[in-house]
């Protein structure tokens, strides 16, 4: 059993209905607390509604009371308050470990956490992430923001910063770099050396993808999986899914 704490997309494609496509995949359950309901399709978001604090507040309460969620995914915030009100819940349950999908901003473009809210965010949230799964530009869009400044130039200092605000561990997702494979590095607090997936680049868009890997993630950590391990399951899960994608892509157009 799973929490995630996200917002929705009405499009379907990403937010807490890919959680679930992504929960119910690998055999888990998956409670949900919504941050947002939103107004979007694969081109454009055009509105963002937050929800009020308190059913926030309310949704997360009465999903982790009787004790049975095992790691909590935390997505799309949005807000100053939803950060304040998510940060304060989750002091309660130190024991449970927390993955953060860092959404800065929409496939589309949209900015998705203002400043203000990023502030509250990197202070608040950042310190209570077991895992952080920036893609290469919410990497540098965090360390940025931690610094104040233009971020290093290496992935690893980059992912150095974002430890070095109280991470305890990134993977830094590279769907968006270039080569033959997507190349995930996972970086721990401590560690020298980045644990390394490697999975082909398949000529497939596919919306939701980030929801799903820390989703996938978390549902291997509340079973019990080390945070390499479960890396490891999520990152094999998003490659059968572009796997399928291509297929069904090829099948396409080989029938014109």
């Amino acid at each position: 059993m799973v929490l995630a704490i996200a917002g929705s997309d009405s499009s379907g494609g990403a937010g807490i209905a890919a959680d679930i496509r992504a929960a119910h995949d690998l055999g888990a359950t998956l409670r949900f607390a919504l941050s947002a309901v939103t107004a979007q399709s694969d081109r454009q978001v055009t509105v963002i509604h937050p929800v009020p604090p308190d059913i926030l507040r309310e949704q997360i309460r009465l999903a982790l009371e009787d004790g049975t969620v095992g790691a909590i995914k935390i997505g799309m915030l949005g807000s100053v308050a939803a950060v304040e009100t998510v940060a304060s819940a989750l002091t309660e349950y130190t024991d449970l470990p927390v993955v953060i999908d860092p959404v800065v901003s929409s496939s589309s473009g949209r900015r998705l956490l203002d400043d203000a809210a990023m502030a509250v965010f990197i202070e608040r949230m950042l310190p209570r992430a077991t895992l952080l799964t920036p893609n290469l530009p919410e990497l540098q869009i965090l360390a940025a923001a931690i610094l104040d400044a233009a971020p290093p130039a290496t992935i690893a200092e980059q992912a150095g910063v974002l430890l070095g605000a109280g991470t305890k561990a990134v993977l830094v997702k590279g769907g968006h770099g270039q080569g033959d494979n997507a190349v995930d590095l996972l970086f721990q607090s401590g560690g020298d050396t980045p644990y390394r997936l490697a999975s082909p680049r398949r000529p497939v868009a596919i919306r939701g993808t980030g929801c799903m890997l820390s989703t996938a993630i978390c549902v291997a950590l509340a079973q019990g999986g080390s945070l390499a391990a479960s890396c490891r399951r999520g990152k094999d899960s998003l490659t059968i899914l572009f796997e399928r994608a291509a297929a069904a892509q090829a099948g396409r157009s080989d029938r014109g």
